[in-house]
C-alpha cells in the first residue's frame, strides 16, 4: 500500500499536487483567512475582508458569498456557457462541480476549473492585502482562464478551448 501511494505521488505533476492541496485546504476550512487566524490566537488588526471591506473574512465569504467572488464565478460560468448556483459552503460549492454521469477525465477538468477559480481568488486577495493590488474580478478571471488551460493542456495536449466570452 505504501509503495502504491509513493508511486501515485511520483506520477502526479507539481500542478496536480498544488491543486489537491488547495482543494483540501478550502474544503476543510484550513485556509489562513482572518477568521481562522483569530481562532488560532493570531491578533488581527482588521478582520474585515480586504476585497469588500464589509464582513469578516471567512472561507465561505471569501470564495462564495462575497460580491467579488460572485463576479469571478459568474464570469467563469458565462465563459463555460453553464448556469450554477453558488453554494455558501465551500464543500457544497466544490461538489456541484462533480458530475455524477461524467467520466473521470471530464471531472478532472471541472476540478481544475474549480481549483483555478478558488486559487485565483486567494492569490488576488493576497495581492490586494500584501502588495497594494487593485480589486479586479476581470483580471482574476483572465488569469484563471490561462491557469486552467495550462493545467488541462499539460495533461492532454489535444485539449483546446477559446478565451473569448
Amino acid at each position: 500500500m505504501i509503495l502504491e501511494l509513493k508511486c501515485y505521488w511520483e506520477i502526479l505533476s507539481f500542478c496536480e499536487i498544488n491543486q489537491i492541496n488547495q482543494k483540501l485546504r478550502v474544503i476543510k476550512n484550513k485556509v489562513a483567512t482572518r477568521v481562522n487566524l483569530e481562532r488560532r490566537g493570531v491578533v488581527i488588526e482588521n478582520p474585515l475582508y480586504c476585497l469588500c471591506g464589509m464582513v469578516e473574512e471567512s472561507s465561505s465569504h471569501l470564495f462564495s458569498v462575497c460580491d467579488f467572488a460572485w463576479r469571478v464565478w459568474c464570469l467563469c460560468f458565462k465563459w463555460l456557457c453553464v448556469s450554477f448556483v453558488i453554494h455558501k459552503d465551500p464543500l457544497a460549492n466544490f461538489l456541484q462541480f462533480r458530475l455524477s454521469q461524467a467520466s473521470d477525465s471530464v471531472n478532472d477538468v471541472w476540478d481544475a476549473i474549480w481549483v483555478g477559480v478558488v486559487s485565483g481568488i486567494w492569490n488576488h486577495r493576497n495581492c490586494v492585502s500584501f502588495d497594494r493590488g487593485v480589486v479586479d474580478a476581470l483580471e482574476v478571471f483572465a488569469l484563471v482562464q490561462v491557469k486552467v488551460w495550462s493545467w488541462i493542456y499539460a495533461k492532454s495536449h489535444c485539449a483546446s478551448f477559446g478565451y473569448s466570452n
